[in-house]
Order: C-alpha cells, then structure tokens, then sequence
C-alpha cells in the first residue's frame, strides 16, 4: 500500500515537471515566433511614425481649427445671401430704371409726383445696389474659401482611409485637439501592440505593413501646401455683417416710387 503511495506521488511531481517544462518551451516559442515576426522592432517603429503623425497634427491644428471656422461662416452666410437674392428680386433692374427717371426730371416735376427730396429718394434707390454689391462679393469671397475648404475635405477623407480617425466634428462642431490628440494615442498603442507580420521579413513585406504609416506621416505633415489664415474669414465675415446692416427700401415706399414708371 506504502509502495502504491509513494509511486502515486511520484507520478504527480513527474506530470508537474512536465507541464512546467511544457508551459517553459511554449514561453520560448512565443519569444521565437515574435522574434521572427518582428513584433518588436516593428512596434518600436510604429511607434515612432504615429509620435511623428501626432507632433505633425499638433502643428496644423490651427490650421484646422481655421477651416471648420470657415466652413461655419460659410453655412451661416450662404442661408443669409439666399434670402438676400430673394429680397431683391428684380430690384436692380427697377432701381435702374428709377435713378434714371429721376435724374432725368426737371427739379419742380419730382415734387409734383410727390417726391418731396429726389437725392434722398435716390439715395434709399442705390440701397438696392450696395445690398447686391455686398452679396456678389461676399459670394466670390466664398467661392475662394470654399476651394480650400473641399481640397482639405477631400485630403482628410483619403487620410481616414488610411487609419487616421476622421471623425473630428461632433454636432457640428470641431473636437477639441486634446481629444483628438488622445484619439491618436490610442490608435498607435493598439497598432503597436498588435505589429507583427506573418510571411518571411522581406524588405517588400515590411514596406508593405509599414506603407500606410509612411504615407500618412508624410501627407498630415504636407496637409496644407500653404497655411490658412484668419485673413480670410475676417474679411469675408467684414462684408457678411456690413450686408445684414443695409437695409433695402420698405415694400410700400418702392411700390409707390415703382408705379411712377
């Protein structure tokens, strides 16, 4: 019975031994399988290009910061010059018509037709023109910001198809660049964790698990071929509040100056 016992134990240190020694070599086989995947060195140069990347945004986030802005006023704006196209209607043309039949009278005639002060008549008239005048400006203003505002757009979106988070707008509104910036962050610590390739480390196989980040390190830092600037917008939002405050001649006064046509 002794002898049961003792052999019984025996074989539980041997089967112990054994897991161990299993549990040991499947430890190294872990460490070769990554050594021959490189998971190392290739999460050490992930790294290194997302550290590159997010350094690169952190430069143009201005930049950035500057487009949504614009594209904020141009939204704004654009409503504004539709409801201006529609106020004036065919005023130019009849302000037209009207300068000219007024200039055209002998001083007693407009009084007669109950115009008490033909200059101050044309004066509300040419309303009609500096309200249009803004609106074409403020229009070709935005046609130029709007240029720049989509070639930004159209990069950014082949950028998020290359792995950089592009969803930096919630309800309408940019993220701030800590948030962001934390995006990233987590973005590299799951790559880096996660490298490793699983066909032999040819020069071609590394550039192609590498290719994405190279791409995105070089295009984030050559985003903006030539930095936006708050110039723009504060012209363009210049003219914008100069059009709400010119107000156009009241229905009725027109309609009485227009019948006189």
């Amino acid at each position: 019975m002794a002898s049961l016992e003792i052999y019984c134990k025996l074989s539980q240190i041997q089967q112990r031994e054994e897991t161990q020694k299993a549990l040991r070599m499947g430890e190294k086989v872990n460490v070769l399988e990554k050594d021959l995947t490189l998971q190392k060195p290739l999460g050490q140069t992930k790294e290194f290009l997302w550290a590159n990347i997010i350094d690169s945004v952190n430069d143009i986030w201005p930049s950035i910061q500057v487009i949504f802005e614009q594209t904020e006023l141009v939204k704004v704006a654009t409503e504004a010059i539709k409801k201006v196209k529609e106020d004036l209607g065919e005023q130019p043309e009849e302000a037209n018509r009207l300068i000219h039949f007024l200039n055209r009278k002998y001083r007693h005639e407009p009084n007669e037709m109950g115009v008490e002060d033909r200059t101050k008549a044309i004066i509300e008239v040419k309303k009609v023109f500096s309200k249009r005048n803004l609106m074409l400006n403020l229009e070709e203003k935005f046609h130029n910001m709007q240029v720049g505002i989509d070639r930004f757009m159209a990069k950014f979106h082949i950028l998020g198809n290359k792995v950089l988070p592009s969803t930096m707008v919630i309800h309408d509104k940019l993220i701030t660049q800590l948030d962001y910036i934390d995006k990233l962050r987590k973005l590299a610590k799951d790559q880096a964790s996660t490298s490793g390739i699983k066909a032999l480390p040819t020069g071609k196989v590394l550039y192609d698990t590498l290719e994405d980040l190279f791409f995105l390190e070089h295009e984030v830092k050559h985003l903006f071929v030539t930095k936006p600037n708050f110039s723009k917008y504060t012209k363009a939002d210049e003219i914008y509040r100069i059009m709400l405050k010119v107000k156009l001649p009241e229905d009725e006064w027109w309609k009485t100056m227009t019948d006189l046509l």
